[in-house]
């Protein structure tokens, strides 16, 4: 990494040490902080080789990223945000650098988000624009499943549940920095606590009690890392290596590799969670986003 890398890198962490990770610790209401993260997304420029067009697909609202006429390839993907923050436009910019550097078409889900919609609701509304893509003339072959954080969770919950109803499974899944173990138990979680520069246990914890309600943390209907993943299409796993989910990302990759499903997974020195989103400034998450294009065009 250049001198000029490793100082953008350092002044983008303490940016995010003094704005996201410091509030995320603070008692303020869902709104404010659904508000902050809105007004953040500013920050990062949206790809201008795209096109973003409001729409809704199997009756969930969504935004259609696109770099191209008549892709080849559809991405459906979850967005992050703890299970209760975080919307399409807080993703736009992410999901305009998906569609650029693979190729395809990016539906960016507006799910139902808890307190207000605990389990199952966002797995729902990812299964009906699942179905809907398949209604459009996709084949299941031609779809990705993409998701990061909180929305790794659902779009693995949603490759379990698309066998139990009789459905193909995608070409493949995408999951950048995962969580999908609400227990909070790997070891990273207290040993990065104070090294990751943007999450907290704290923040994570309130977003998955809120959509968990009554279900117990470690059940596998809200922590998936805990099903039965044989059968699972190919998968990409990328992780930071400051982050206190770096420990559930290396177990999700151990546990899907034992399934007998196809693992890549990439850990990125230094970089911390969903550090992608952050492509304009650091080069690593620039790569990172292309290893992701060329890991969905070999599906194509």
């Amino acid at each position: 990494m250049s001198l000029q890398q490793q100082i953008t890198t350092h002044i983008v962490k303490q940016s995010l040490r003094a704005s996201f990770k410091f509030t995320s610790t603070l008692p303020l209401p869902v709104s404010a902080l659904r508000t902050g993260m809105e007004l953040g997304a500013s920050l990062f420029p949206v790809n201008q080789q795209v096109g973003v067009n409001g729409t809704v697909i199997g009756g969930v609202a969504a935004e259609l990223v696109s770099s191209q006429p008549k892709a080849k390839q559809v991405i459906l993907h979850c967005h992050g945000g703890a299970f209760f923050t975080g919307s399409a436009k807080t993703h736009r910019a992410l999901a305009s650098d998906l569609s650029v550097l693979s190729g395809a078409d990016v539906y960016m889900l507006d799910y139902r988000l808890a307190p207000e919609h605990p389990y199952p609701a966002a797995v729902d509304d990812a299964y009906s624009a699942y179905m809907a893509l398949l209604d459009k003339g996709y084949q299941a072959q031609q779809i990705i499943l993409a998701g990061d954080s909180g929305g790794c969770a659902h779009i693995l919950n949603l490759a379990l549940r698309l066998p139990e109803k009789g459905q193909d499974l995608p070409a493949a899944l995408v999951m950048i920095s995962p969580f999908v173990d609400l227990t909070l138990s790997m070891p990273s979680v207290v040993r990065h606590k104070r090294v990751d520069p943007m999450v907290t246990a704290h923040a994570l914890k309130r977003g998955a009690d809120a959509y968990r309600g009554q279900i117990a943390a470690n059940d596998k209907r809200v922590s998936p890392l805990f099903a039965d993943l044989t059968g699972l299409p190919p998968l990409l796993i990328q992780v930071g290596e400051q982050e206190i989910l770096l420990d559930d990302a290396l177990a999700l990759e151990r546990k899907a590799r034992a399934a007998g499903v196809e693992v890549t997974c990439e850990v990125y020195e230094s970089m911390w969670h969903n550090f992608q989103m952050f492509s304009q400034f650091v080069h690593k998450a620039d790569f990172a986003l292309q290893q992701i294009g060329q890991f969905v065009k070999r599906y194509a």
